[in-house]
C-alpha cells in the first residue's frame, strides 16, 4: 500500500510540474479558464442526459410518448432502448476519439521504473486509475453516472441502475486506455503508420458521427431489427437501464456480465501491450540501408513565379513539412461532413429555400455556403495558430538565415492559405456537382469572404504562434488548446462579422451591388490591415525567435 501511495504521489507531482512548466502567465490563466469552461459544460451535459434518461424511464413519460408515435409492431421499450443505445454509442465513440484529438493521455514510462522494487502491475494500476482524472473522463464519467441515476429515479430501480454504471464507466475508461496504448505501441515501432492511423481514426470518427446523427431517424423507425446489438457494449449498457430486474433478473445479469467481459478483455489487452513495451519485447524495425542520393548537386530549390528566391524557399519548406504530415492529408476528408449533412437533408433544405427565395435568402444565400468555408479554417486552426510547430532544427536555420522575418511569416501564411484554398475548392466543386445551386454571385461572395478569412486568420495565427509557440509532438494531433483554443470562439465571430454585415447592408438597401461593394471594401481593408500588421509581427518574431526555438526544439537538444 505504501508503494501504491508513493506512485499516486509521484503522478500528482508530475501533473503539478506540467502545470508549472509554462513560462507565460497568460497561458496558465487560459488553461484554467479552459478547464473551468470544460467542467461547467460537463456538468450541463450530465444534467441534460440525466433529465433525458429520467424522462425516458419514467412510466408515462417521454418513452411512452415515443412508443405511441412509433410503429404498431414495435415491441414495448424498443424505442427507449434504442435511444439509450445511441447515446451510449456516441459516449463511447467520444471516449475513444477525444484523447486522440487532445494529443493522447500521459502515461508512466514503466521501463524506467522497473529498477525500483515496484511490480509492473502496480505501475499499470496507478496509470489506469489516473485515467479517471483526464479531461475526457472528467467530461464523460459524470454523463454516464447522470444517465444511470436519472434512469433509476424514473423507473424506481436506482440501486440496479447504479450497479450498471460500474461496468459502463469501466468499459469507457478501458477503451480509451487500450486505444491510446495501442497507438503508442504502433508509433514506437512504425511512426509514420501510427501517425496515419491516428489521423484516419479522427477523420472516420467525424464522418461517422455526422452520418449517425443524420440517419438516426431512419434507424429509429427500424429499431426492432437491432435487437442483436444488445451484445455490443452500448447495447448491453442500454439494456441494463431498461431491464426489469424484479420480474426477470437473468437478462440483466447476462448484460452485466457481457459489458464487464468487454471491459476486462480491454484491460488484459492493454496490460499485455504495456508489459511488452516495458520489457522491450516489441518487434523492432529492421535496420534500414542507406540509399545514396545522387543527382542533387545542382539543386537550388523551387522558383515560384513572381516571388523572390528567399520567399520561394520558405514556401517550399513549409509545403514539404505539411505534405509529410499524415494529419494534413486526412484533414481533406473532414470538409466532406458538410456535404454529407447536406445530402441527407437535401429535401428539407430545398423546401426551405423555395419558401423564402424572395426574402432574405436573395441577399443571404452566400451565408449558407460560407459555413463550409468557416469549417475549413477551423480544422486548419491547429496549423495557423502554431506556425512553428513543425520547426526544430529548421528554426535554427531560420534564425541564422538573412531572410526578412516578414517573409518568414508571409511564406507560412501563404502555405496555410493555399491548403485552405485547396480544401475549399474541393468542397465547392462537390457542392456544385451534387447540388447545382451555386450562382456566379455566390462564387464572388465566397471569393471575397475567403480573402477576409485568410487575412484575419493569418493575423491572429501569427500573433498566437509568436507569443505562445508549442512543439508538435510526433504522433499527436494538431489540436488547438491553451490560449489558441480560448481565442477560437471569438475568432469565429470575427470571421463571420464582415459577410454578415455585408448581407445586412444589401438586405436593408435592397441592392446586391451594395452588398458586394461592402464585402469588397471589407476584403480590401482586411488585406491592407494584414500587410500593416505583418511588418510589426515580423519585428516581434525577430525579438522572440530565441524563445520560440527553446519552445519548439526537443528537450534533449543542446
Amino acid at each position: 500500500m505504501a508503494q501504491l501511495l508513493t506512485l499516486i504521489w509521484l503522478k500528482w507531482r508530475l501533473l503539478r510540474n506540467s502545470l508549472r512548466s509554462s513560462k507565460a502567465i497568460v497561458s496558465k490563466v487560459a488553461s484554467i479558464l479552459g478547464m473551468l469552461l470544460a467542467f461547467i459544460f460537463a456538468a450541463m451535459f450530465a444534467l441534460i442526459l440525466g433529465f433525458v434518461a429520467y424522462s425516458l424511464a419514467q412510466p408515462g413519460g417521454l418513452g411512452s410518448a415515443l412508443q405511441r408515435t412509433a410503429a404498431r409492431d414495435l415491441p414495448a421499450g424498443a424505442s427507449t432502448e434504442f435511444i439509450f443505445f445511441s447515446i451510449f454509442g456516441i459516449i463511447y465513440l467520444m471516449w475513444a476519439t477525444v484523447p486522440l484529438s487532445l494529443g493522447g493521455s500521459k502515461q508512466f514510462d514503466a521501463g524506467k521504473l522497473l529498477m525500483y522494487p515496484i511490480t509492473l502491475r502496480k505501475l499499470f494500476a496507478v496509470d489506469f486509475i489516473s485515467e479517471f482524472t483526464t479531461l475526457h473522463s472528467v467530461f464523460l464519467v459524470p454523463a454516464v453516472l447522470a444517465m444511470c441515476i436519472g434512469s433509476g429515479l424514473g423507473s424506481g430501480n436506482l440501486s440496479t441502475s447504479l450497479i450498471a454504471a460500474v461496468p459502463g464507466v469501466l468499459f469507457g475508461v478501458a477503451l480509451s486506455k487500450w486505444l491510446s496504448t495501442t497507438i503508442g505501441s504502433i508509433l514506437r515501432r512504425k511512426r509514420s503508420r501510427g501517425e496515419t492511423i491516428i489521423a484516419l481514426i479522427g477523420a472516420i470518427a467525424g464522418l461517422g458521427t455526422a452520418a449517425i446523427s443524420q440517419v438516426a431517424p431512419i434507424l429509429f423507425k427500424h429499431a426492432e431489427s437491432f435487437r442483436s446489438l444488445r451484445w455490443t457494449p452500448p447495447g448491453a449498457a442500454a439494456f441494463l437501464l431498461m431491464a426489469d430486474v424484479g420480474n426477470d433478473p437473468l437478462p440483466y445479469a447476462v448484460a452485466f456480465v457481457t459489458l464487464s467481459a468487454y471491459a476486462i478483455a480491454l484491460l488484459v489487452a492493454t496490460y499485455w501491450i504495456a508489459r511488452r513495451a516495458a520489457l522491450g519485447l516489441e518487434r523492432r524495425q529492421k535496420p534500414k540501408t542507406a540509399v545514396p542520393v545522387t543527382g542533387n548537386e545542382g539543386y537550388s530549390g523551387w522558383q515560384v513565379p513572381f516571388l523572390p528566391a528567399d520567399l520561394s524557399a520558405i514556401i517550399e519548406k513549409e509545403l514539404r513539412y505539411a505534405l509529410r504530415n499524415a494529419q494534413v492529408r486526412m484533414m481533406a476528408l473532414m470538409p466532406l461532413i458538410i456535404i454529407l449533412i447536406r445530402m441527407v437533408n437535401r429535401q428539407r433544405f430545398g423546401t426551405v429555400r423555395h419558401g423564402v427565395s424572395n426574402g432574405f435568402l436573395t441577399y443571404g444565400s452566400g451565408l449558407l455556403l460560407i459555413g463550409g468555408l468557416v469549417y475549413v479554417f477551423l480544422i486548419l486552426a491547429g496549423m495557423s495558430s502554431n506556425l512553428f510547430a513543425f520547426e526544430e532544427g529548421g528554426m535554427r536555420t531560420l534564425i541564422l538565415s538573412p531572410i526578412d522575418r516578414r517573409k518568414v511569416l508571409l511564406g507560412k501564411n501563404l502555405v496555410v492559405t493555399f491548403i485552405a484554398l485547396v480544401f475549399a475548392s474541393v468542397l465547392l466543386i462537390l457542392n456544385v456537382v451534387i447540388f447545382r445551386d451555386t450562382t456566379p454571385g455566390n462564387l464572388l461572395f465566397l471569393s471575397l469572404t475567403f480573402l477576409i478569412f485568410a487575412s484575419i486568420s493569418s493575423m491572429i495565427g501569427n500573433w498566437l504562434s509568436i507569443r505562445f509557440p508549442k512543439r508538435m509532438k510526433y504522433g499527436k494531433r494538431l489540436n488547438v488548446s491553451g490560449v489558441a483554443g480560448l481565442f477560437l470562439i471569438p475568432q469565429v465571430g470575427l470571421l463571420m462579422l464582415p459577410p454578415v454585415l455585408a448581407t445586412l447592408i444589401g438586405y436593408s438597401t435592397s441592392s446586391l451591388s451594395n452588398e458586394y461593394m461592402a464585402l469588397l471594401a471589407f476584403a480590401m481593408f482586411a488585406v491592407s490591415f494584414y500587410s500593416i500588421a505583418l511588418k510589426q509581427q515580423g519585428k516581434m518574431l525577430a525579438r522572440r525567435e530565441i524563445e520560440i526555438l527553446d519552445a519548439v526544439r526537443e528537450p534533449a537538444d543542446e
